[in-house]
């Protein structure tokens, strides 16, 4: 059967010990010494505890990128919330580690685990990928790998789920995966084509049941080949064409739709980090689906019909999420955001509505051609973001081409109205490489940036930052078929590289021509690119590596090619004929067109056929309206299966009220008294500021706020808690613009922050008298000292000496580099006041140490002894290397008021 295989090894807990479940020994792999380890703790606002035993099913959601982006990435924290709803399933999530966890989990033998139980991620019924990127395979393969799961799906076995010998189910969703997955198929048990809204939970359901009847890994695959929407690669094989795919059984669909589903925006709010992320914001939905039609866009082609969100549901889900979460930045999110037609009454009743709340709206990429001075009303707020448009060509011709729709009058409009209302530097994005592309087109994107700076003269000097991509042809659009080159994409980078010279006030990025060959090489290949993706991460090619070295990550991407044998077709693709298909008479354009592809059994709703003829109008720069507002371009959407286009009605705009600065008398000043302990000590100074200014905004409380362009609370914390250190006795001071209750200001803020950030006192001090860093007077601190790894502690007379020799000191040097690099000495004796041992333990090699209070002296610039000196100045008493471990500051003490 193909389906089944031999069961595999027991990898998958190995160094875990006890249950093959049971959480990894979290506190081994996770510390200070990690780089930003909060992005591992899974204690973000909105996590819940959740009942491993009693779930039926249990998934653990991965994206394959570090936290930061994945954390911040919608449609992954909507299919978590979604499935955390449904009755008997339990959702849990995983991140890419960053590269000194991942050495550290292969040098203890842990497997990669899920950030809010800690539990193996071999220890879940089903793991979850989103594949939003054709190089984003080896960051998959990383992670299966770190987690112990055979990398392809036939080595997993044909055990029953519940066998705990048994791997997770491997799948991958996302617009790569919906696109074209054959490149990837070897690696999943099977894919969610399309919108996971519905689909997930009707896969959950599917498992449930096969997982309670005992059905083998076979058995359930199949069952899940009957869901809408559900590819399972292993039963589809080769056709007699060589590249077609063909079911392997019968009963099996021949072509897979994709699903479609309706925005949730209320589940936007379902996480709020406690560090910075990439989004650091909370963003709604207001429409799914774009159907302008542009012919390079696989977004475009891949989520139609277009679906607007009700204005109301908006509306109430950003008030909601606001209060919330404590953001103070919102975004509202679409392919075309402009194409939402209840935007500007949306934006200005939450302007309203918001008005004293200090909040902001952005944007993501709009259509310059409905900019106008309503959309750019409100955006904005207290801060304002930058604006980017996508022109996309340099001509009117090739914008024809492409169908974007967009004419020369029509962008300087749109540039002219944003700079009116204030913006004076343009975000623009160009791509390269287009069919039917010329070079006068190439120059005409010097031209119409010159054009733009000349035109917009009288409203002041136009800044504009350009980015320049290749275009790369993607499945199911009418593109498919267009050919490159890499050469001739170097030849003309350099043709604009050299127009754009002479321009001013003009900055260029443009998008490294290898890492668009390799890209498309993927994006369009077939089942034959399974070796050549796995070599390539076992080279090290990871997603992030093309950042960090892109000639080695370059290396081992042809490397592997070549050792694939396929060498001879990526030469073809750098040096090969630029845009073939533009050659071709209409009866061998429509022969050509109909050549089988490795994608055609993944069905989008689009058909093949309107593809090819949509390439024949773009070859004769005909224009095809949008179908949301005008007839329809019969593309095959539309009807049952995949619904109907949704446009709103614009509703009438309400009068605007006026935005107000936030308020900034000092009218109040309260001193707190907290504690940071627990997972929290894990979380940054910055970090931790800014989980407190969130709260104080869902607190309600009347804070007072700084002036500016990024008016902030004044709020001041004490000594800066270093990375990994409990405190004990912490302080912040925070100002209020109307007199308040300390004791009823303590509650309200304490209702917001979790118990490892807890409120110990609170105190009303003069708003005029000193700051709090002018009154900090000592710091106690309790830490340990341990032999460094693989040494043998000191025994107990030698700690005691070591102390009493640093209390008789007359110096205590300590030598680093200031913020430009050059050497300094500084002398840090003055602040040690004293040293109190409080245990000494024997251990050998086995950990035995020193636990000794301080007390320090800090002068009113802040600068005091740092627990490293200390573990420094001891090591060199002892003649041996020593290392921190455990750290509480116990209290910082404060000048009388």
């Amino acid at each position: 059967m193909p389906l089944a295989s031999p069961a595999p090894s027991s990898a998958a807990t190995a160094g875990s010990p006890g249950p093959a479940d049971a959480p990894v020994a979290f506190e081994a792999l996770v510390d200070g010494s990690i780089a930003r380890p909060a992005r591992y703790l899974g204690n973000e606002r909105g996590v819940e505890p959740r009942d491993w035993s009693a779930a039926r099913v249990r998934w653990a959601l991965t994206y394959p990128e570090v936290y930061e982006v994945g954390a911040s990435n919608l449609g992954h924290v909507l299919l978590y919330s979604i499935l955390n709803a449904v009755p008997g399933q339990l959702c849990d999530r995983a991140y890419l580690p960053a590269p000194d966890l991942a050495a550290r989990l292969r040098q203890q033998a842990a497997p990669l685990f899920a950030v809010e139980s800690h539990r193996p991620l071999a220890a879940f019924d089903i793991l979850g990928f989103s594949l939003s990127y054709e190089l984003g395979g080896t960051n998959i393969l990383e992670m299966l790998d770190l987690a112990g799961i055979p990398i392809r799906s036939a080595e997993r076995g044909d055990l029953p789920l519940d066998d705990p010998a048994s791997p997770p189910l491997i799948f991958a969703g996302g617009p790569t995966a919906t696109g074209n997955p054959e490149p990837f198929a070897s690696f999943f048990d099977f894919l969610a084509l399309g919108d996971g809204e519905e689909l997930l939970p009707e896969i959950g359901l599917v498992v449930a049941e096969g997982r309670a009847a005992g059905l083998s890994r076979s058995a359930l695959l199949r069952d899940l080949a009957q869901v809408p929407g559900v590819y399972v690669p292993a039963l589809y094989g080769a056709a007699a064409d060589g590249v077609s795919l063909v079911p392997l059984e019968p009963g099996v669909p021949a072509r897979v739709l994709r699903r479609t589903a309706t925005p949730m925006p209320h589940y936007a709010m379902g996480l709020v980090p406690h560090i910075e992320t990439v989004h650091d914001r909370l963003t709604v939905e207001i429409r799914r689906g774009c159907t302008r039609g542009c012919r390079f866009c696989q977004p475009g082609m891949l989520t139609r019909p277009a679906r607007d969100v009700e204005p109301e549901a908006v509306i109430e889900a950003v008030e909601e999420g606001m209060r919330r979460t404590g953001y103070s930045d919102f975004s509202l999110l679409s392919l075309s955001c402009s194409d939402y037609l209840a935007l500007p009454a949306v934006g200005v009743e939450l302007r309203n509505r918001l008005a004293e709340h200090n909040v902001s709206l952005t944007l993501p990429s709009q259509r310059v051609d409905r900019f106008d001075a309503s959309i750019a009303h409100i955006l904005g707020g207290t801060r304002r973001a930058g604006l980017t448009f996508a022109p996309e060509a340099g001509s009117q011709r090739l914008r024809d081409i492409v169908n974007k729709g967009l004419t020369d009058a029509e962008l300087l409009r749109g540039i002219r109205t944003a700079m009116e209302n204030g913006y004076s530097r343009v975000k623009l994005y160009f791509m390269i490489g287009l069919p039917g592309e010329t070079d006068e087109d190439v120059l005409g994107i010097a031209h119409t940036c010159r054009s733009l700076q000349q035109q917009c003269r009288d409203l002041g000097r136009l800044q504009l930052n350009l980015t320049i991509s290749n275009f790369t042809p993607k499945p199911h659009t009418p593109f498919q078929w267009h050919s490159v080159s890499t050469a001739e994409f170097r030849r003309r980078q350099e043709l604009l590289r050299q127009a754009l010279r002479p321009l001013r006030g003009i900055k260029t990025n443009v998008t490294d021509v290898r890492l668009s060959a390799v890209e498309d090489f993927v994006g369009r290949g077939d089942r034959r690119l399974a070796p050549v993706i796995e070599a390539a991460w076992r080279a090290g090619a990871g997603l992030d590596a093309w950042f960090e070295s892109a000639e080695r990550t370059h290396a081992a991407w042809t490397g592997a090619i070549e050792a694939a044998g396929l060498g001879g077709s990526y030469r073809a693709l750098e040096m090969g004929g630029w845009s073939a298909a533009e050659a071709f008479a209409a009866g061998d354009l429509e022969a050509f067109c109909r050549q089988p592809l490795p994608w055609d059994h993944i069905d989008s709703g689009v058909d093949k056929a309107w593809l090819a003829e949509d390439l024949g109008r773009a070859l004769a720069a005909a224009v095809v309206p949008d179908c949301s507002f005008s007839g329809c371009s019969s593309c095959g959407v539309c009807g049952p299966d995949l619904g109907h286009n949704v446009v709103i009605p614009p509703p009438s705009i309400p009068p605007s009220i006026p935005s107000r600065a936030p308020a900034s008398e000092r009218v109040c000043r309260l001193r707190f008294g907290f504690a940071k302990t627990g997972s929290l000590a894990l979380i940054s100074h910055l970090d931790t500021l800014r989980l407190l200014e969130r709260a104080l905004r869902r607190s309600g409380l009347p804070v007072s706020f700084s002036g500016g362009f990024h008016p902030l609370p004044r709020l001041q914390v004490g000594l800066a808690l270093p990375l990994g250190v409990e405190g004990l006795g912490e302080w912040f001071d925070l100002e209020f613009a109307a007199p308040i209750d300390p004791a009823l200001a303590r509650r309200r803020l304490e209702a917001e922050l979790s118990a490892e950030l807890s409120l110990l006192s609170v105190i009303e001090v003069p708003v005029a008298g000193p700051s709090l860093a002018q009154q900090i007077r000592t710091a106690h601190w309790r830490l340990t000292l341990l032999a460094a790894d693989g040494g043998e502690a000191p025994p107990p007379e030698r700690w005691r000496e070591a102390v009493a020799a640093l209390l008789a000191a007359d110096s205590l040097p300590w030598h680093d580099k200031d913020k430009k690099g050059r050497p300094r000495q500084r002398e840090c004796r003055p602040y040690l006041l004293d040293l109190r041992p409080c245990r000494i333990t024997a251990g050998g090699s086995q950990g035995g140490g020193l636990v000794v209070e301080l007390d320090a002296d800090v002068d009113p610039q802040g600068r005091s002894i740092k627990p490293e000196q200390l573990c420094r100045w001891f090591s060199g008493c002892l003649g041996q290397p020593l290392r921190l471990g455990p750290i509480q500051r116990l209290s910082l003490a404060l000048a009388a008021c």
